[in-house]
Formats: C-alpha cells, sequence, structure tokens
C-alpha cells in the first residue's frame, strides 16, 4: 500500500507544483504547449495510480452486491454524456476549450459550467460504491472530493485569464448545477452521440485494460 500512497502524492503533486508556476511557464512555452504538457504529464500519473491500486493489497470494507456494479454501469452513461461535452462544447471558466464561448448560448454550461469534473465526480462515486476494499475507496473516493474541489478551483484559474468586462456576463450566463437547463438544450444531439460511443469504448475496453468486465460484474 506504500507504492499508492506515494503514487497519489506525485499525482497531487504533478498538479499542484505546475499550478502554482502557471504563468511563468506559459509566458516560457506558450500556453497550448503548457496545456499539452499538463495533460501528458496527467495522465501518465494518473495511469501509476490506477497501477498501483489494482497491485496494492488492501481489506474490504463491505461484501460486494451486483446491484453496486449495476448502478455504477449506469451511471456511468451521463459521466460520459459529461464528458462529450466538455470536448465538444466551450467551457469558459472549467476544464476544456475556453474559446467560443456565448453567454446568449451558453449549451452545457446553463446546466453546469464544469461538466468535465462532473462527470469525474459521478465516475469517482459510482467506483467507491462499486469497490468496497480500502484502497479502492480512498481512490475513488479522493478522485470524488478532487472534482468536486475543482469546481472552485478551476473557476478562480481561469478567471484569471478572463478581462473583468467579460467576466459578469460569463458568471451571469453559466451555472455550477442547474437541472432544469437539461430541458432547454444544454445537451445537443451530437454530445449525446459521442457520450455513447465514449461509454460503449469504455464498456468494452474496461475487462481488457483494467481486468474487470463490468457487464459481467453486474450480473448482466
Amino acid at each position: 500500500m506504500v507504492w499508492f500512497f506515494i503514487s497519489v502524492a506525485v499525482f497531487l503533486g504533478g498538479h499542484i507544483v505546475p499550478g502554482l508556476l502557471r504563468g511563468p511557464i506559459v509566458a516560457r512555452v506558450g500556453y497550448r504547449s503548457y496545456v499539452i504538457g499538463f495533460s501528458v504529464l496527467s495522465t501518465v500519473l494518473f495511469g501509476w495510480v490506477i497501477h498501483e491500486v489494482l497491485v496494492a493489497e488492501s481489506f474490504w470494507l463491505w461484501d460486494y452486491h451486483p446491484w453496486q456494479a449495476k448502478l455504477l454501469v449506469i451511471v456511468m452513461l451521463p459521466a460520459c454524456i459529461l464528458w462529450a461535452c466538455a470536448i465538444l462544447q466551450p467551457c469558459p471558466v472549467s476544464i476544456g476549450r475556453r474559446t467560443g464561448f456565448d453567454p446568449a448560448n451558453p449549451g452545457i454550461n446553463r446546466f453546469c459550467r464544469h461538466p468535465l469534473l462532473l462527470g469525474m465526480l459521478l465516475w469517482g462515486t459510482g467506483h467507491v460504491i462499486a469497490n468496497g476494499d480500502a484502497v479502492a475507496v480512498m481512490f475513488f473516493g479522493g478522485s470524488a472530493l478532487f472534482a468536486l474541489i475543482g469546481f472552485w478551483r478551476m473557476e478562480k484559474i481561469r478567471l484569471r485569464d478572463i478581462p473583468e468586462t467579460e467576466q459578469a456576463a460569463i458568471l451571469a450566463g453559466t451555472r455550477r448545477f442547474a437541472p432544469a437547463a437539461l430541458l432547454k438544450g444544454a445537451i445537443g444531439i451530437r454530445d449525446l452521440v459521442v457520450g455513447v460511443i465514449i461509454y460503449v469504448v469504455i464498456l468494452g475496453g474496461h475487462g481488457h485494460v483494467i481486468g474487470v468486465n463490468p457487464l459481467e460484474m453486474a450480473g448482466w
């Protein structure tokens, strides 16, 4: 379990340090290079953490039941759709595309300013319920908490780069969480299609990559 904690500490450091030095790094290499480098680093470190979760010695906190896996399989569909929205739509105050946002037509931002983080919150919470061992609970629970904190952290970071004259319009046209907006076109057909594709890929590849088939665990 020691290497699990080490990998988590390095993963957190890999996010905190680049964040603190974001200004100087962007000034030296440019925003695009910073984002690419940060994304690659995050992916590598996240892969390391997952590896340690899979191999760490642990103990069970609660018994497993098939309904837990069923719930996770269901929850992952909206999570994937939210991730698709973060990829396809501009998210001016969160992780995602910064350009192209129209306050008069905020899209997913009318429902949630942070679709990627909300999807991560669903992913982490769903996996906590489906995995009762201590290491998995710490990892997935920590990931869900990390996403929740990111709601406010990302806004603070992104708003630094937005002129004050634009901030009021962006904040007025977006919401942290407003479910009623789902009935007002916050999610489009393209978002749904791409989200379903991501969902099918994850569902089909999970057993090959992680070694656990979600559908078999759910008894389907």
